[in-house]
C-alpha cells in the first residue's frame, strides 16, 4: 500500500508539473533528444497511460457444487519519461477492490478448493483480502537506439512462455534484465535474466526459489502430494530467444528457457502462408532437468530426472477477415510436461482460454477456432475442443487430477466507434466444458469439468 501511495504522489506532481507545462509552451512530446533543455522538461514532457477495469465473474458448477460470482473494480496508471540519448524511466502501478462477490474463503466441502476462477481476480495468497491489492507493477531503465533495445528493473515481458497474460485485474510481471538486438528488420534476438517474479493473482514481489508452488502443486509421479513448495532451490530463469520475419509468406521463432538447477526448456515454432489465404503451422518443445530439479531430495524436487517433448500443429485458412483454423496438441507419453505455472501461461497454437496442458502427459488436444472481424468496432470468436487425457488415478501423467473433456468458447469484442467514447471497450467470455463420462467423482469436478464460465469486462484505456 505504501509504495502505491508514493506512485500516486510523483504520478500526480507529474500531471501538474505537465499540465502547466503544456500551457506555458504549447507543445507536446518532444521529436528528439535536442528539445529536452532541463531535469524538468525531461518529466514534464513523458508520457502518462493507463486503464480503469471492471471484471465480473460468474461460473455455474455440477450439481450440488456451489455456485460463485465475484465483481473486481481498478485501474492502473503508468508514466513514462521523454526519452533522452535513448534512455527513459517508466513506472507503473495498479489497485484492485473487491466491490462484490460470493463467499471465496469459504472451501467447497465436497472437493476442499477454493473457488477458482473468482479468486484469481484478487489474491489467491490471502482469500480475505478484498480492498489491500495494490502493486508496483514496472519500474525500469531503458535504453532504446535502432541497434539495441535494454531495460533493467521491474516491467512487462512477452514469450511463449513466460508472458504478462493480463486476463484477469493484475497480470504476471518481472524483475531482472533484457536485452534485444534487432537485425535488419527481419530478425530479433531478445536475452533476459529474471530473479524476482509478481505471479497474476498476487500483489507480493517474490524470488524464484520462493514463487514456484505458490499455485496449486498437485501430485508426484508417485501420487503423493508435491512437495517443492518452498523447497525449489534456484537462483532465476535465464531466456534466449530468435524471432525471424524474413517476408510475409514465413515466420520462426525459437526460444529456450533455463530454470536453473530446476529444467532447461527449448521451443521452436515455423509458420509457412502456402498461398495468401491459407497457412500452416508446427511446433515443438523438448525439455530436461538441470541440477537436481530443484532440490536433492526426490520428494521435494520439482522437476523429476526425466525428459519430455510435446508437439504441435495448425492448418488455417483466412479469407477477407475471416479466421478458420485446426490446431493440435500432443504431449510425450514418457513423463509429464512441467513448466512453472507461477511464470506464465502456455501460448500454443491450441491454447484456449480457462486451459492448460501443463502438468499431462500422454495426452492430446485438439480444436478448432473461427474468427469473424465483423467491423472495426466488433469481432468474435468460437472454439470447440476436444481433450484426451489419462486417467486422474494415472499420476505419472496427470500431475493435477484433469479429466478428460469436450470445450467451448465464445468471446466477444466490442469498441464504441464514436469518438466521445474513445477508448471504452467490452469484452464478453464464455467458457464451457463437459466430461460425458459418469465415473469421475464429484469432487474432481470442480473447476475442473462440466462447468459453465461467464466474464464481462467494462476497460476504459487511456
Amino acid at each position: 500500500m505504501q509504495q502505491l501511495q508514493v506512485l500516486a504522489a510523483v504520478l500526480l506532481l507529474f500531471l501538474a508539473r505537465g499540465t502547466a507545462a503544456g500551457q506555458e509552451h504549447q507543445v507536446a512530446e518532444p521529436a528528439d533528444t535536442a528539445e529536452i533543455h532541463s531535469v524538468k522538461e525531461l518529466f514534464t514532457r513523458g508520457k502518462v497511460g493507463g486503464h480503469v477495469r471492471n471484471y465480473f465473474m460468474a461460473t455455474r458448477n455440477y450439481r450440488s457444487l456451489p455456485d460463485n460470482y465475484a465483481n473486481a473494480v481498478g485501474a492502473e496508471i503508468s508514466y513514462q519519461t521523454a526519452p533522452y540519448h535513448g534512455f527513459r524511466l517508466g513506472i507503473a502501478g495498479l489497485f484492485t477492490y473487491n466491490l462484490f462477490s460470493s463467499d471465496l474463503t469459504q472451501p467447497d466441502p465436497v472437493s476442499g478448493k477454493l473457488p477458482k476462477l473468482e479468486l484469481e481476480l484478487f489474491d489467491i495468497k490471502n482469500p480475505e483480502n478484498k480492498a489491500d491489492l495494490d502493486r508496483l507493477d514496472e519500474l525500469y531503465l531503458e535504453y532504446n537506439t535502432k541497434w539495441l533495445q535494454a531495460k533493467a528493473g521491474r516491467f512487462s515481458f512477452t514469450s511463449p512462455l513466460l508472458n504478462p497474460q493480463d486476463g484477469r485485474m493484475k497480470p504476471y510481471s518481472f524483475q531482472g534484465v533484457e536485452v534485444r538486438i534487432p537485425l535488419q528488420e527481419k530478425a530479433l534476438i531478445s536475452l533476459a535474466w529474471f530473479d524476482h517474479f509478481s505471479p497474476r493473482s498476487t500483489v507480493e514481489w517474490l524470488p524464484a526459489d520462493e514463487v514456484i508452488g505458490l499455485y496449486s502443486t498437485g501430485v508426484d509421479a508417485d501420487g503423493n502430494p508435491s512437495g517443492y513448495a518452498h523447497h525449489t532451490r534456484t537462483s532465476g530463469v535465464g531466456v534466449a530467444g530468435l524471432q525471424y520475419h524474413p517476408g510475409s509468406r514465413f515466420s520462426a521463432e525459437a526460444w529456450n528457457y533455463l530454470i536453473e538447477n530446476v529444467s532447461n526448456n527449448s521451443y521452436g515454432r515455423a509458420v509457412v502462408h502456402l498461398r495468401p489465404q491459407v497457412k500452416v503451422g508446427v511446433e515443438g518443445l523438448y525439455q530436461f532437468r538441470a541440477g537436481n530439479g530443484g532440490n536433492p531430495e526426490y520428494t521435494q524436487a520439482y522437476f523429476p530426472d526425466q525428459q519430455q517433448w510435446l508437439l504441435g500443429g495448425m492448418l488455417a485458412y483466412e479469407p477477407a477477415d475471416w479466421h478458420l483454423s485446426l490446431n493440435y496438441l500432443h504431449t510425450g507419453k514418457n513423463a509429464r510436461f512441467l513448466f512453472p505455472k507461477e511464470l506464465g501461461r502456455e501460448q500454443f497454437f491450441a491454447t484456449l482460454p480457462r486451459g492448460r496442458m501443463e502438468g499431462t502427459g500422454n495426452s492430446d488436444l485438439l480444436v478448432g477456432k473461427i474468427r469473424k472481424q465483423w467491423s472495426e468496432s466488433f469481432s468474435s470468436e468460437a472454439a470447440l475442443a476436444k481433450s484426451w487425457i489419462p486417467s486422474p488415478a494415472d499420476y505419472q501423467h496427470n500431475k493435477y487430477g484433469a479429466a478428460a473433456y469436450w470445450g467451448w468458447v465464445a468471446d466477444l469484442h466490442y469498441k464504441p466507434a464514436k469518438p466521445v467514447l474513445d477508448g471504452l471497450s467490452f469484452r464478453f467470455l464464455y467458457v464451457g466444458r463437459a466430461t460425458p463420462a459418469t465415473d469421475i467423482a464429484l469432487n474432481r469436478m470442480y473447476y475442473n469439468t462440466n462447468f459453465h464460465h461467464f466474464n464481462f469486462v467494462t476497460q476504459l484505456t487511456f
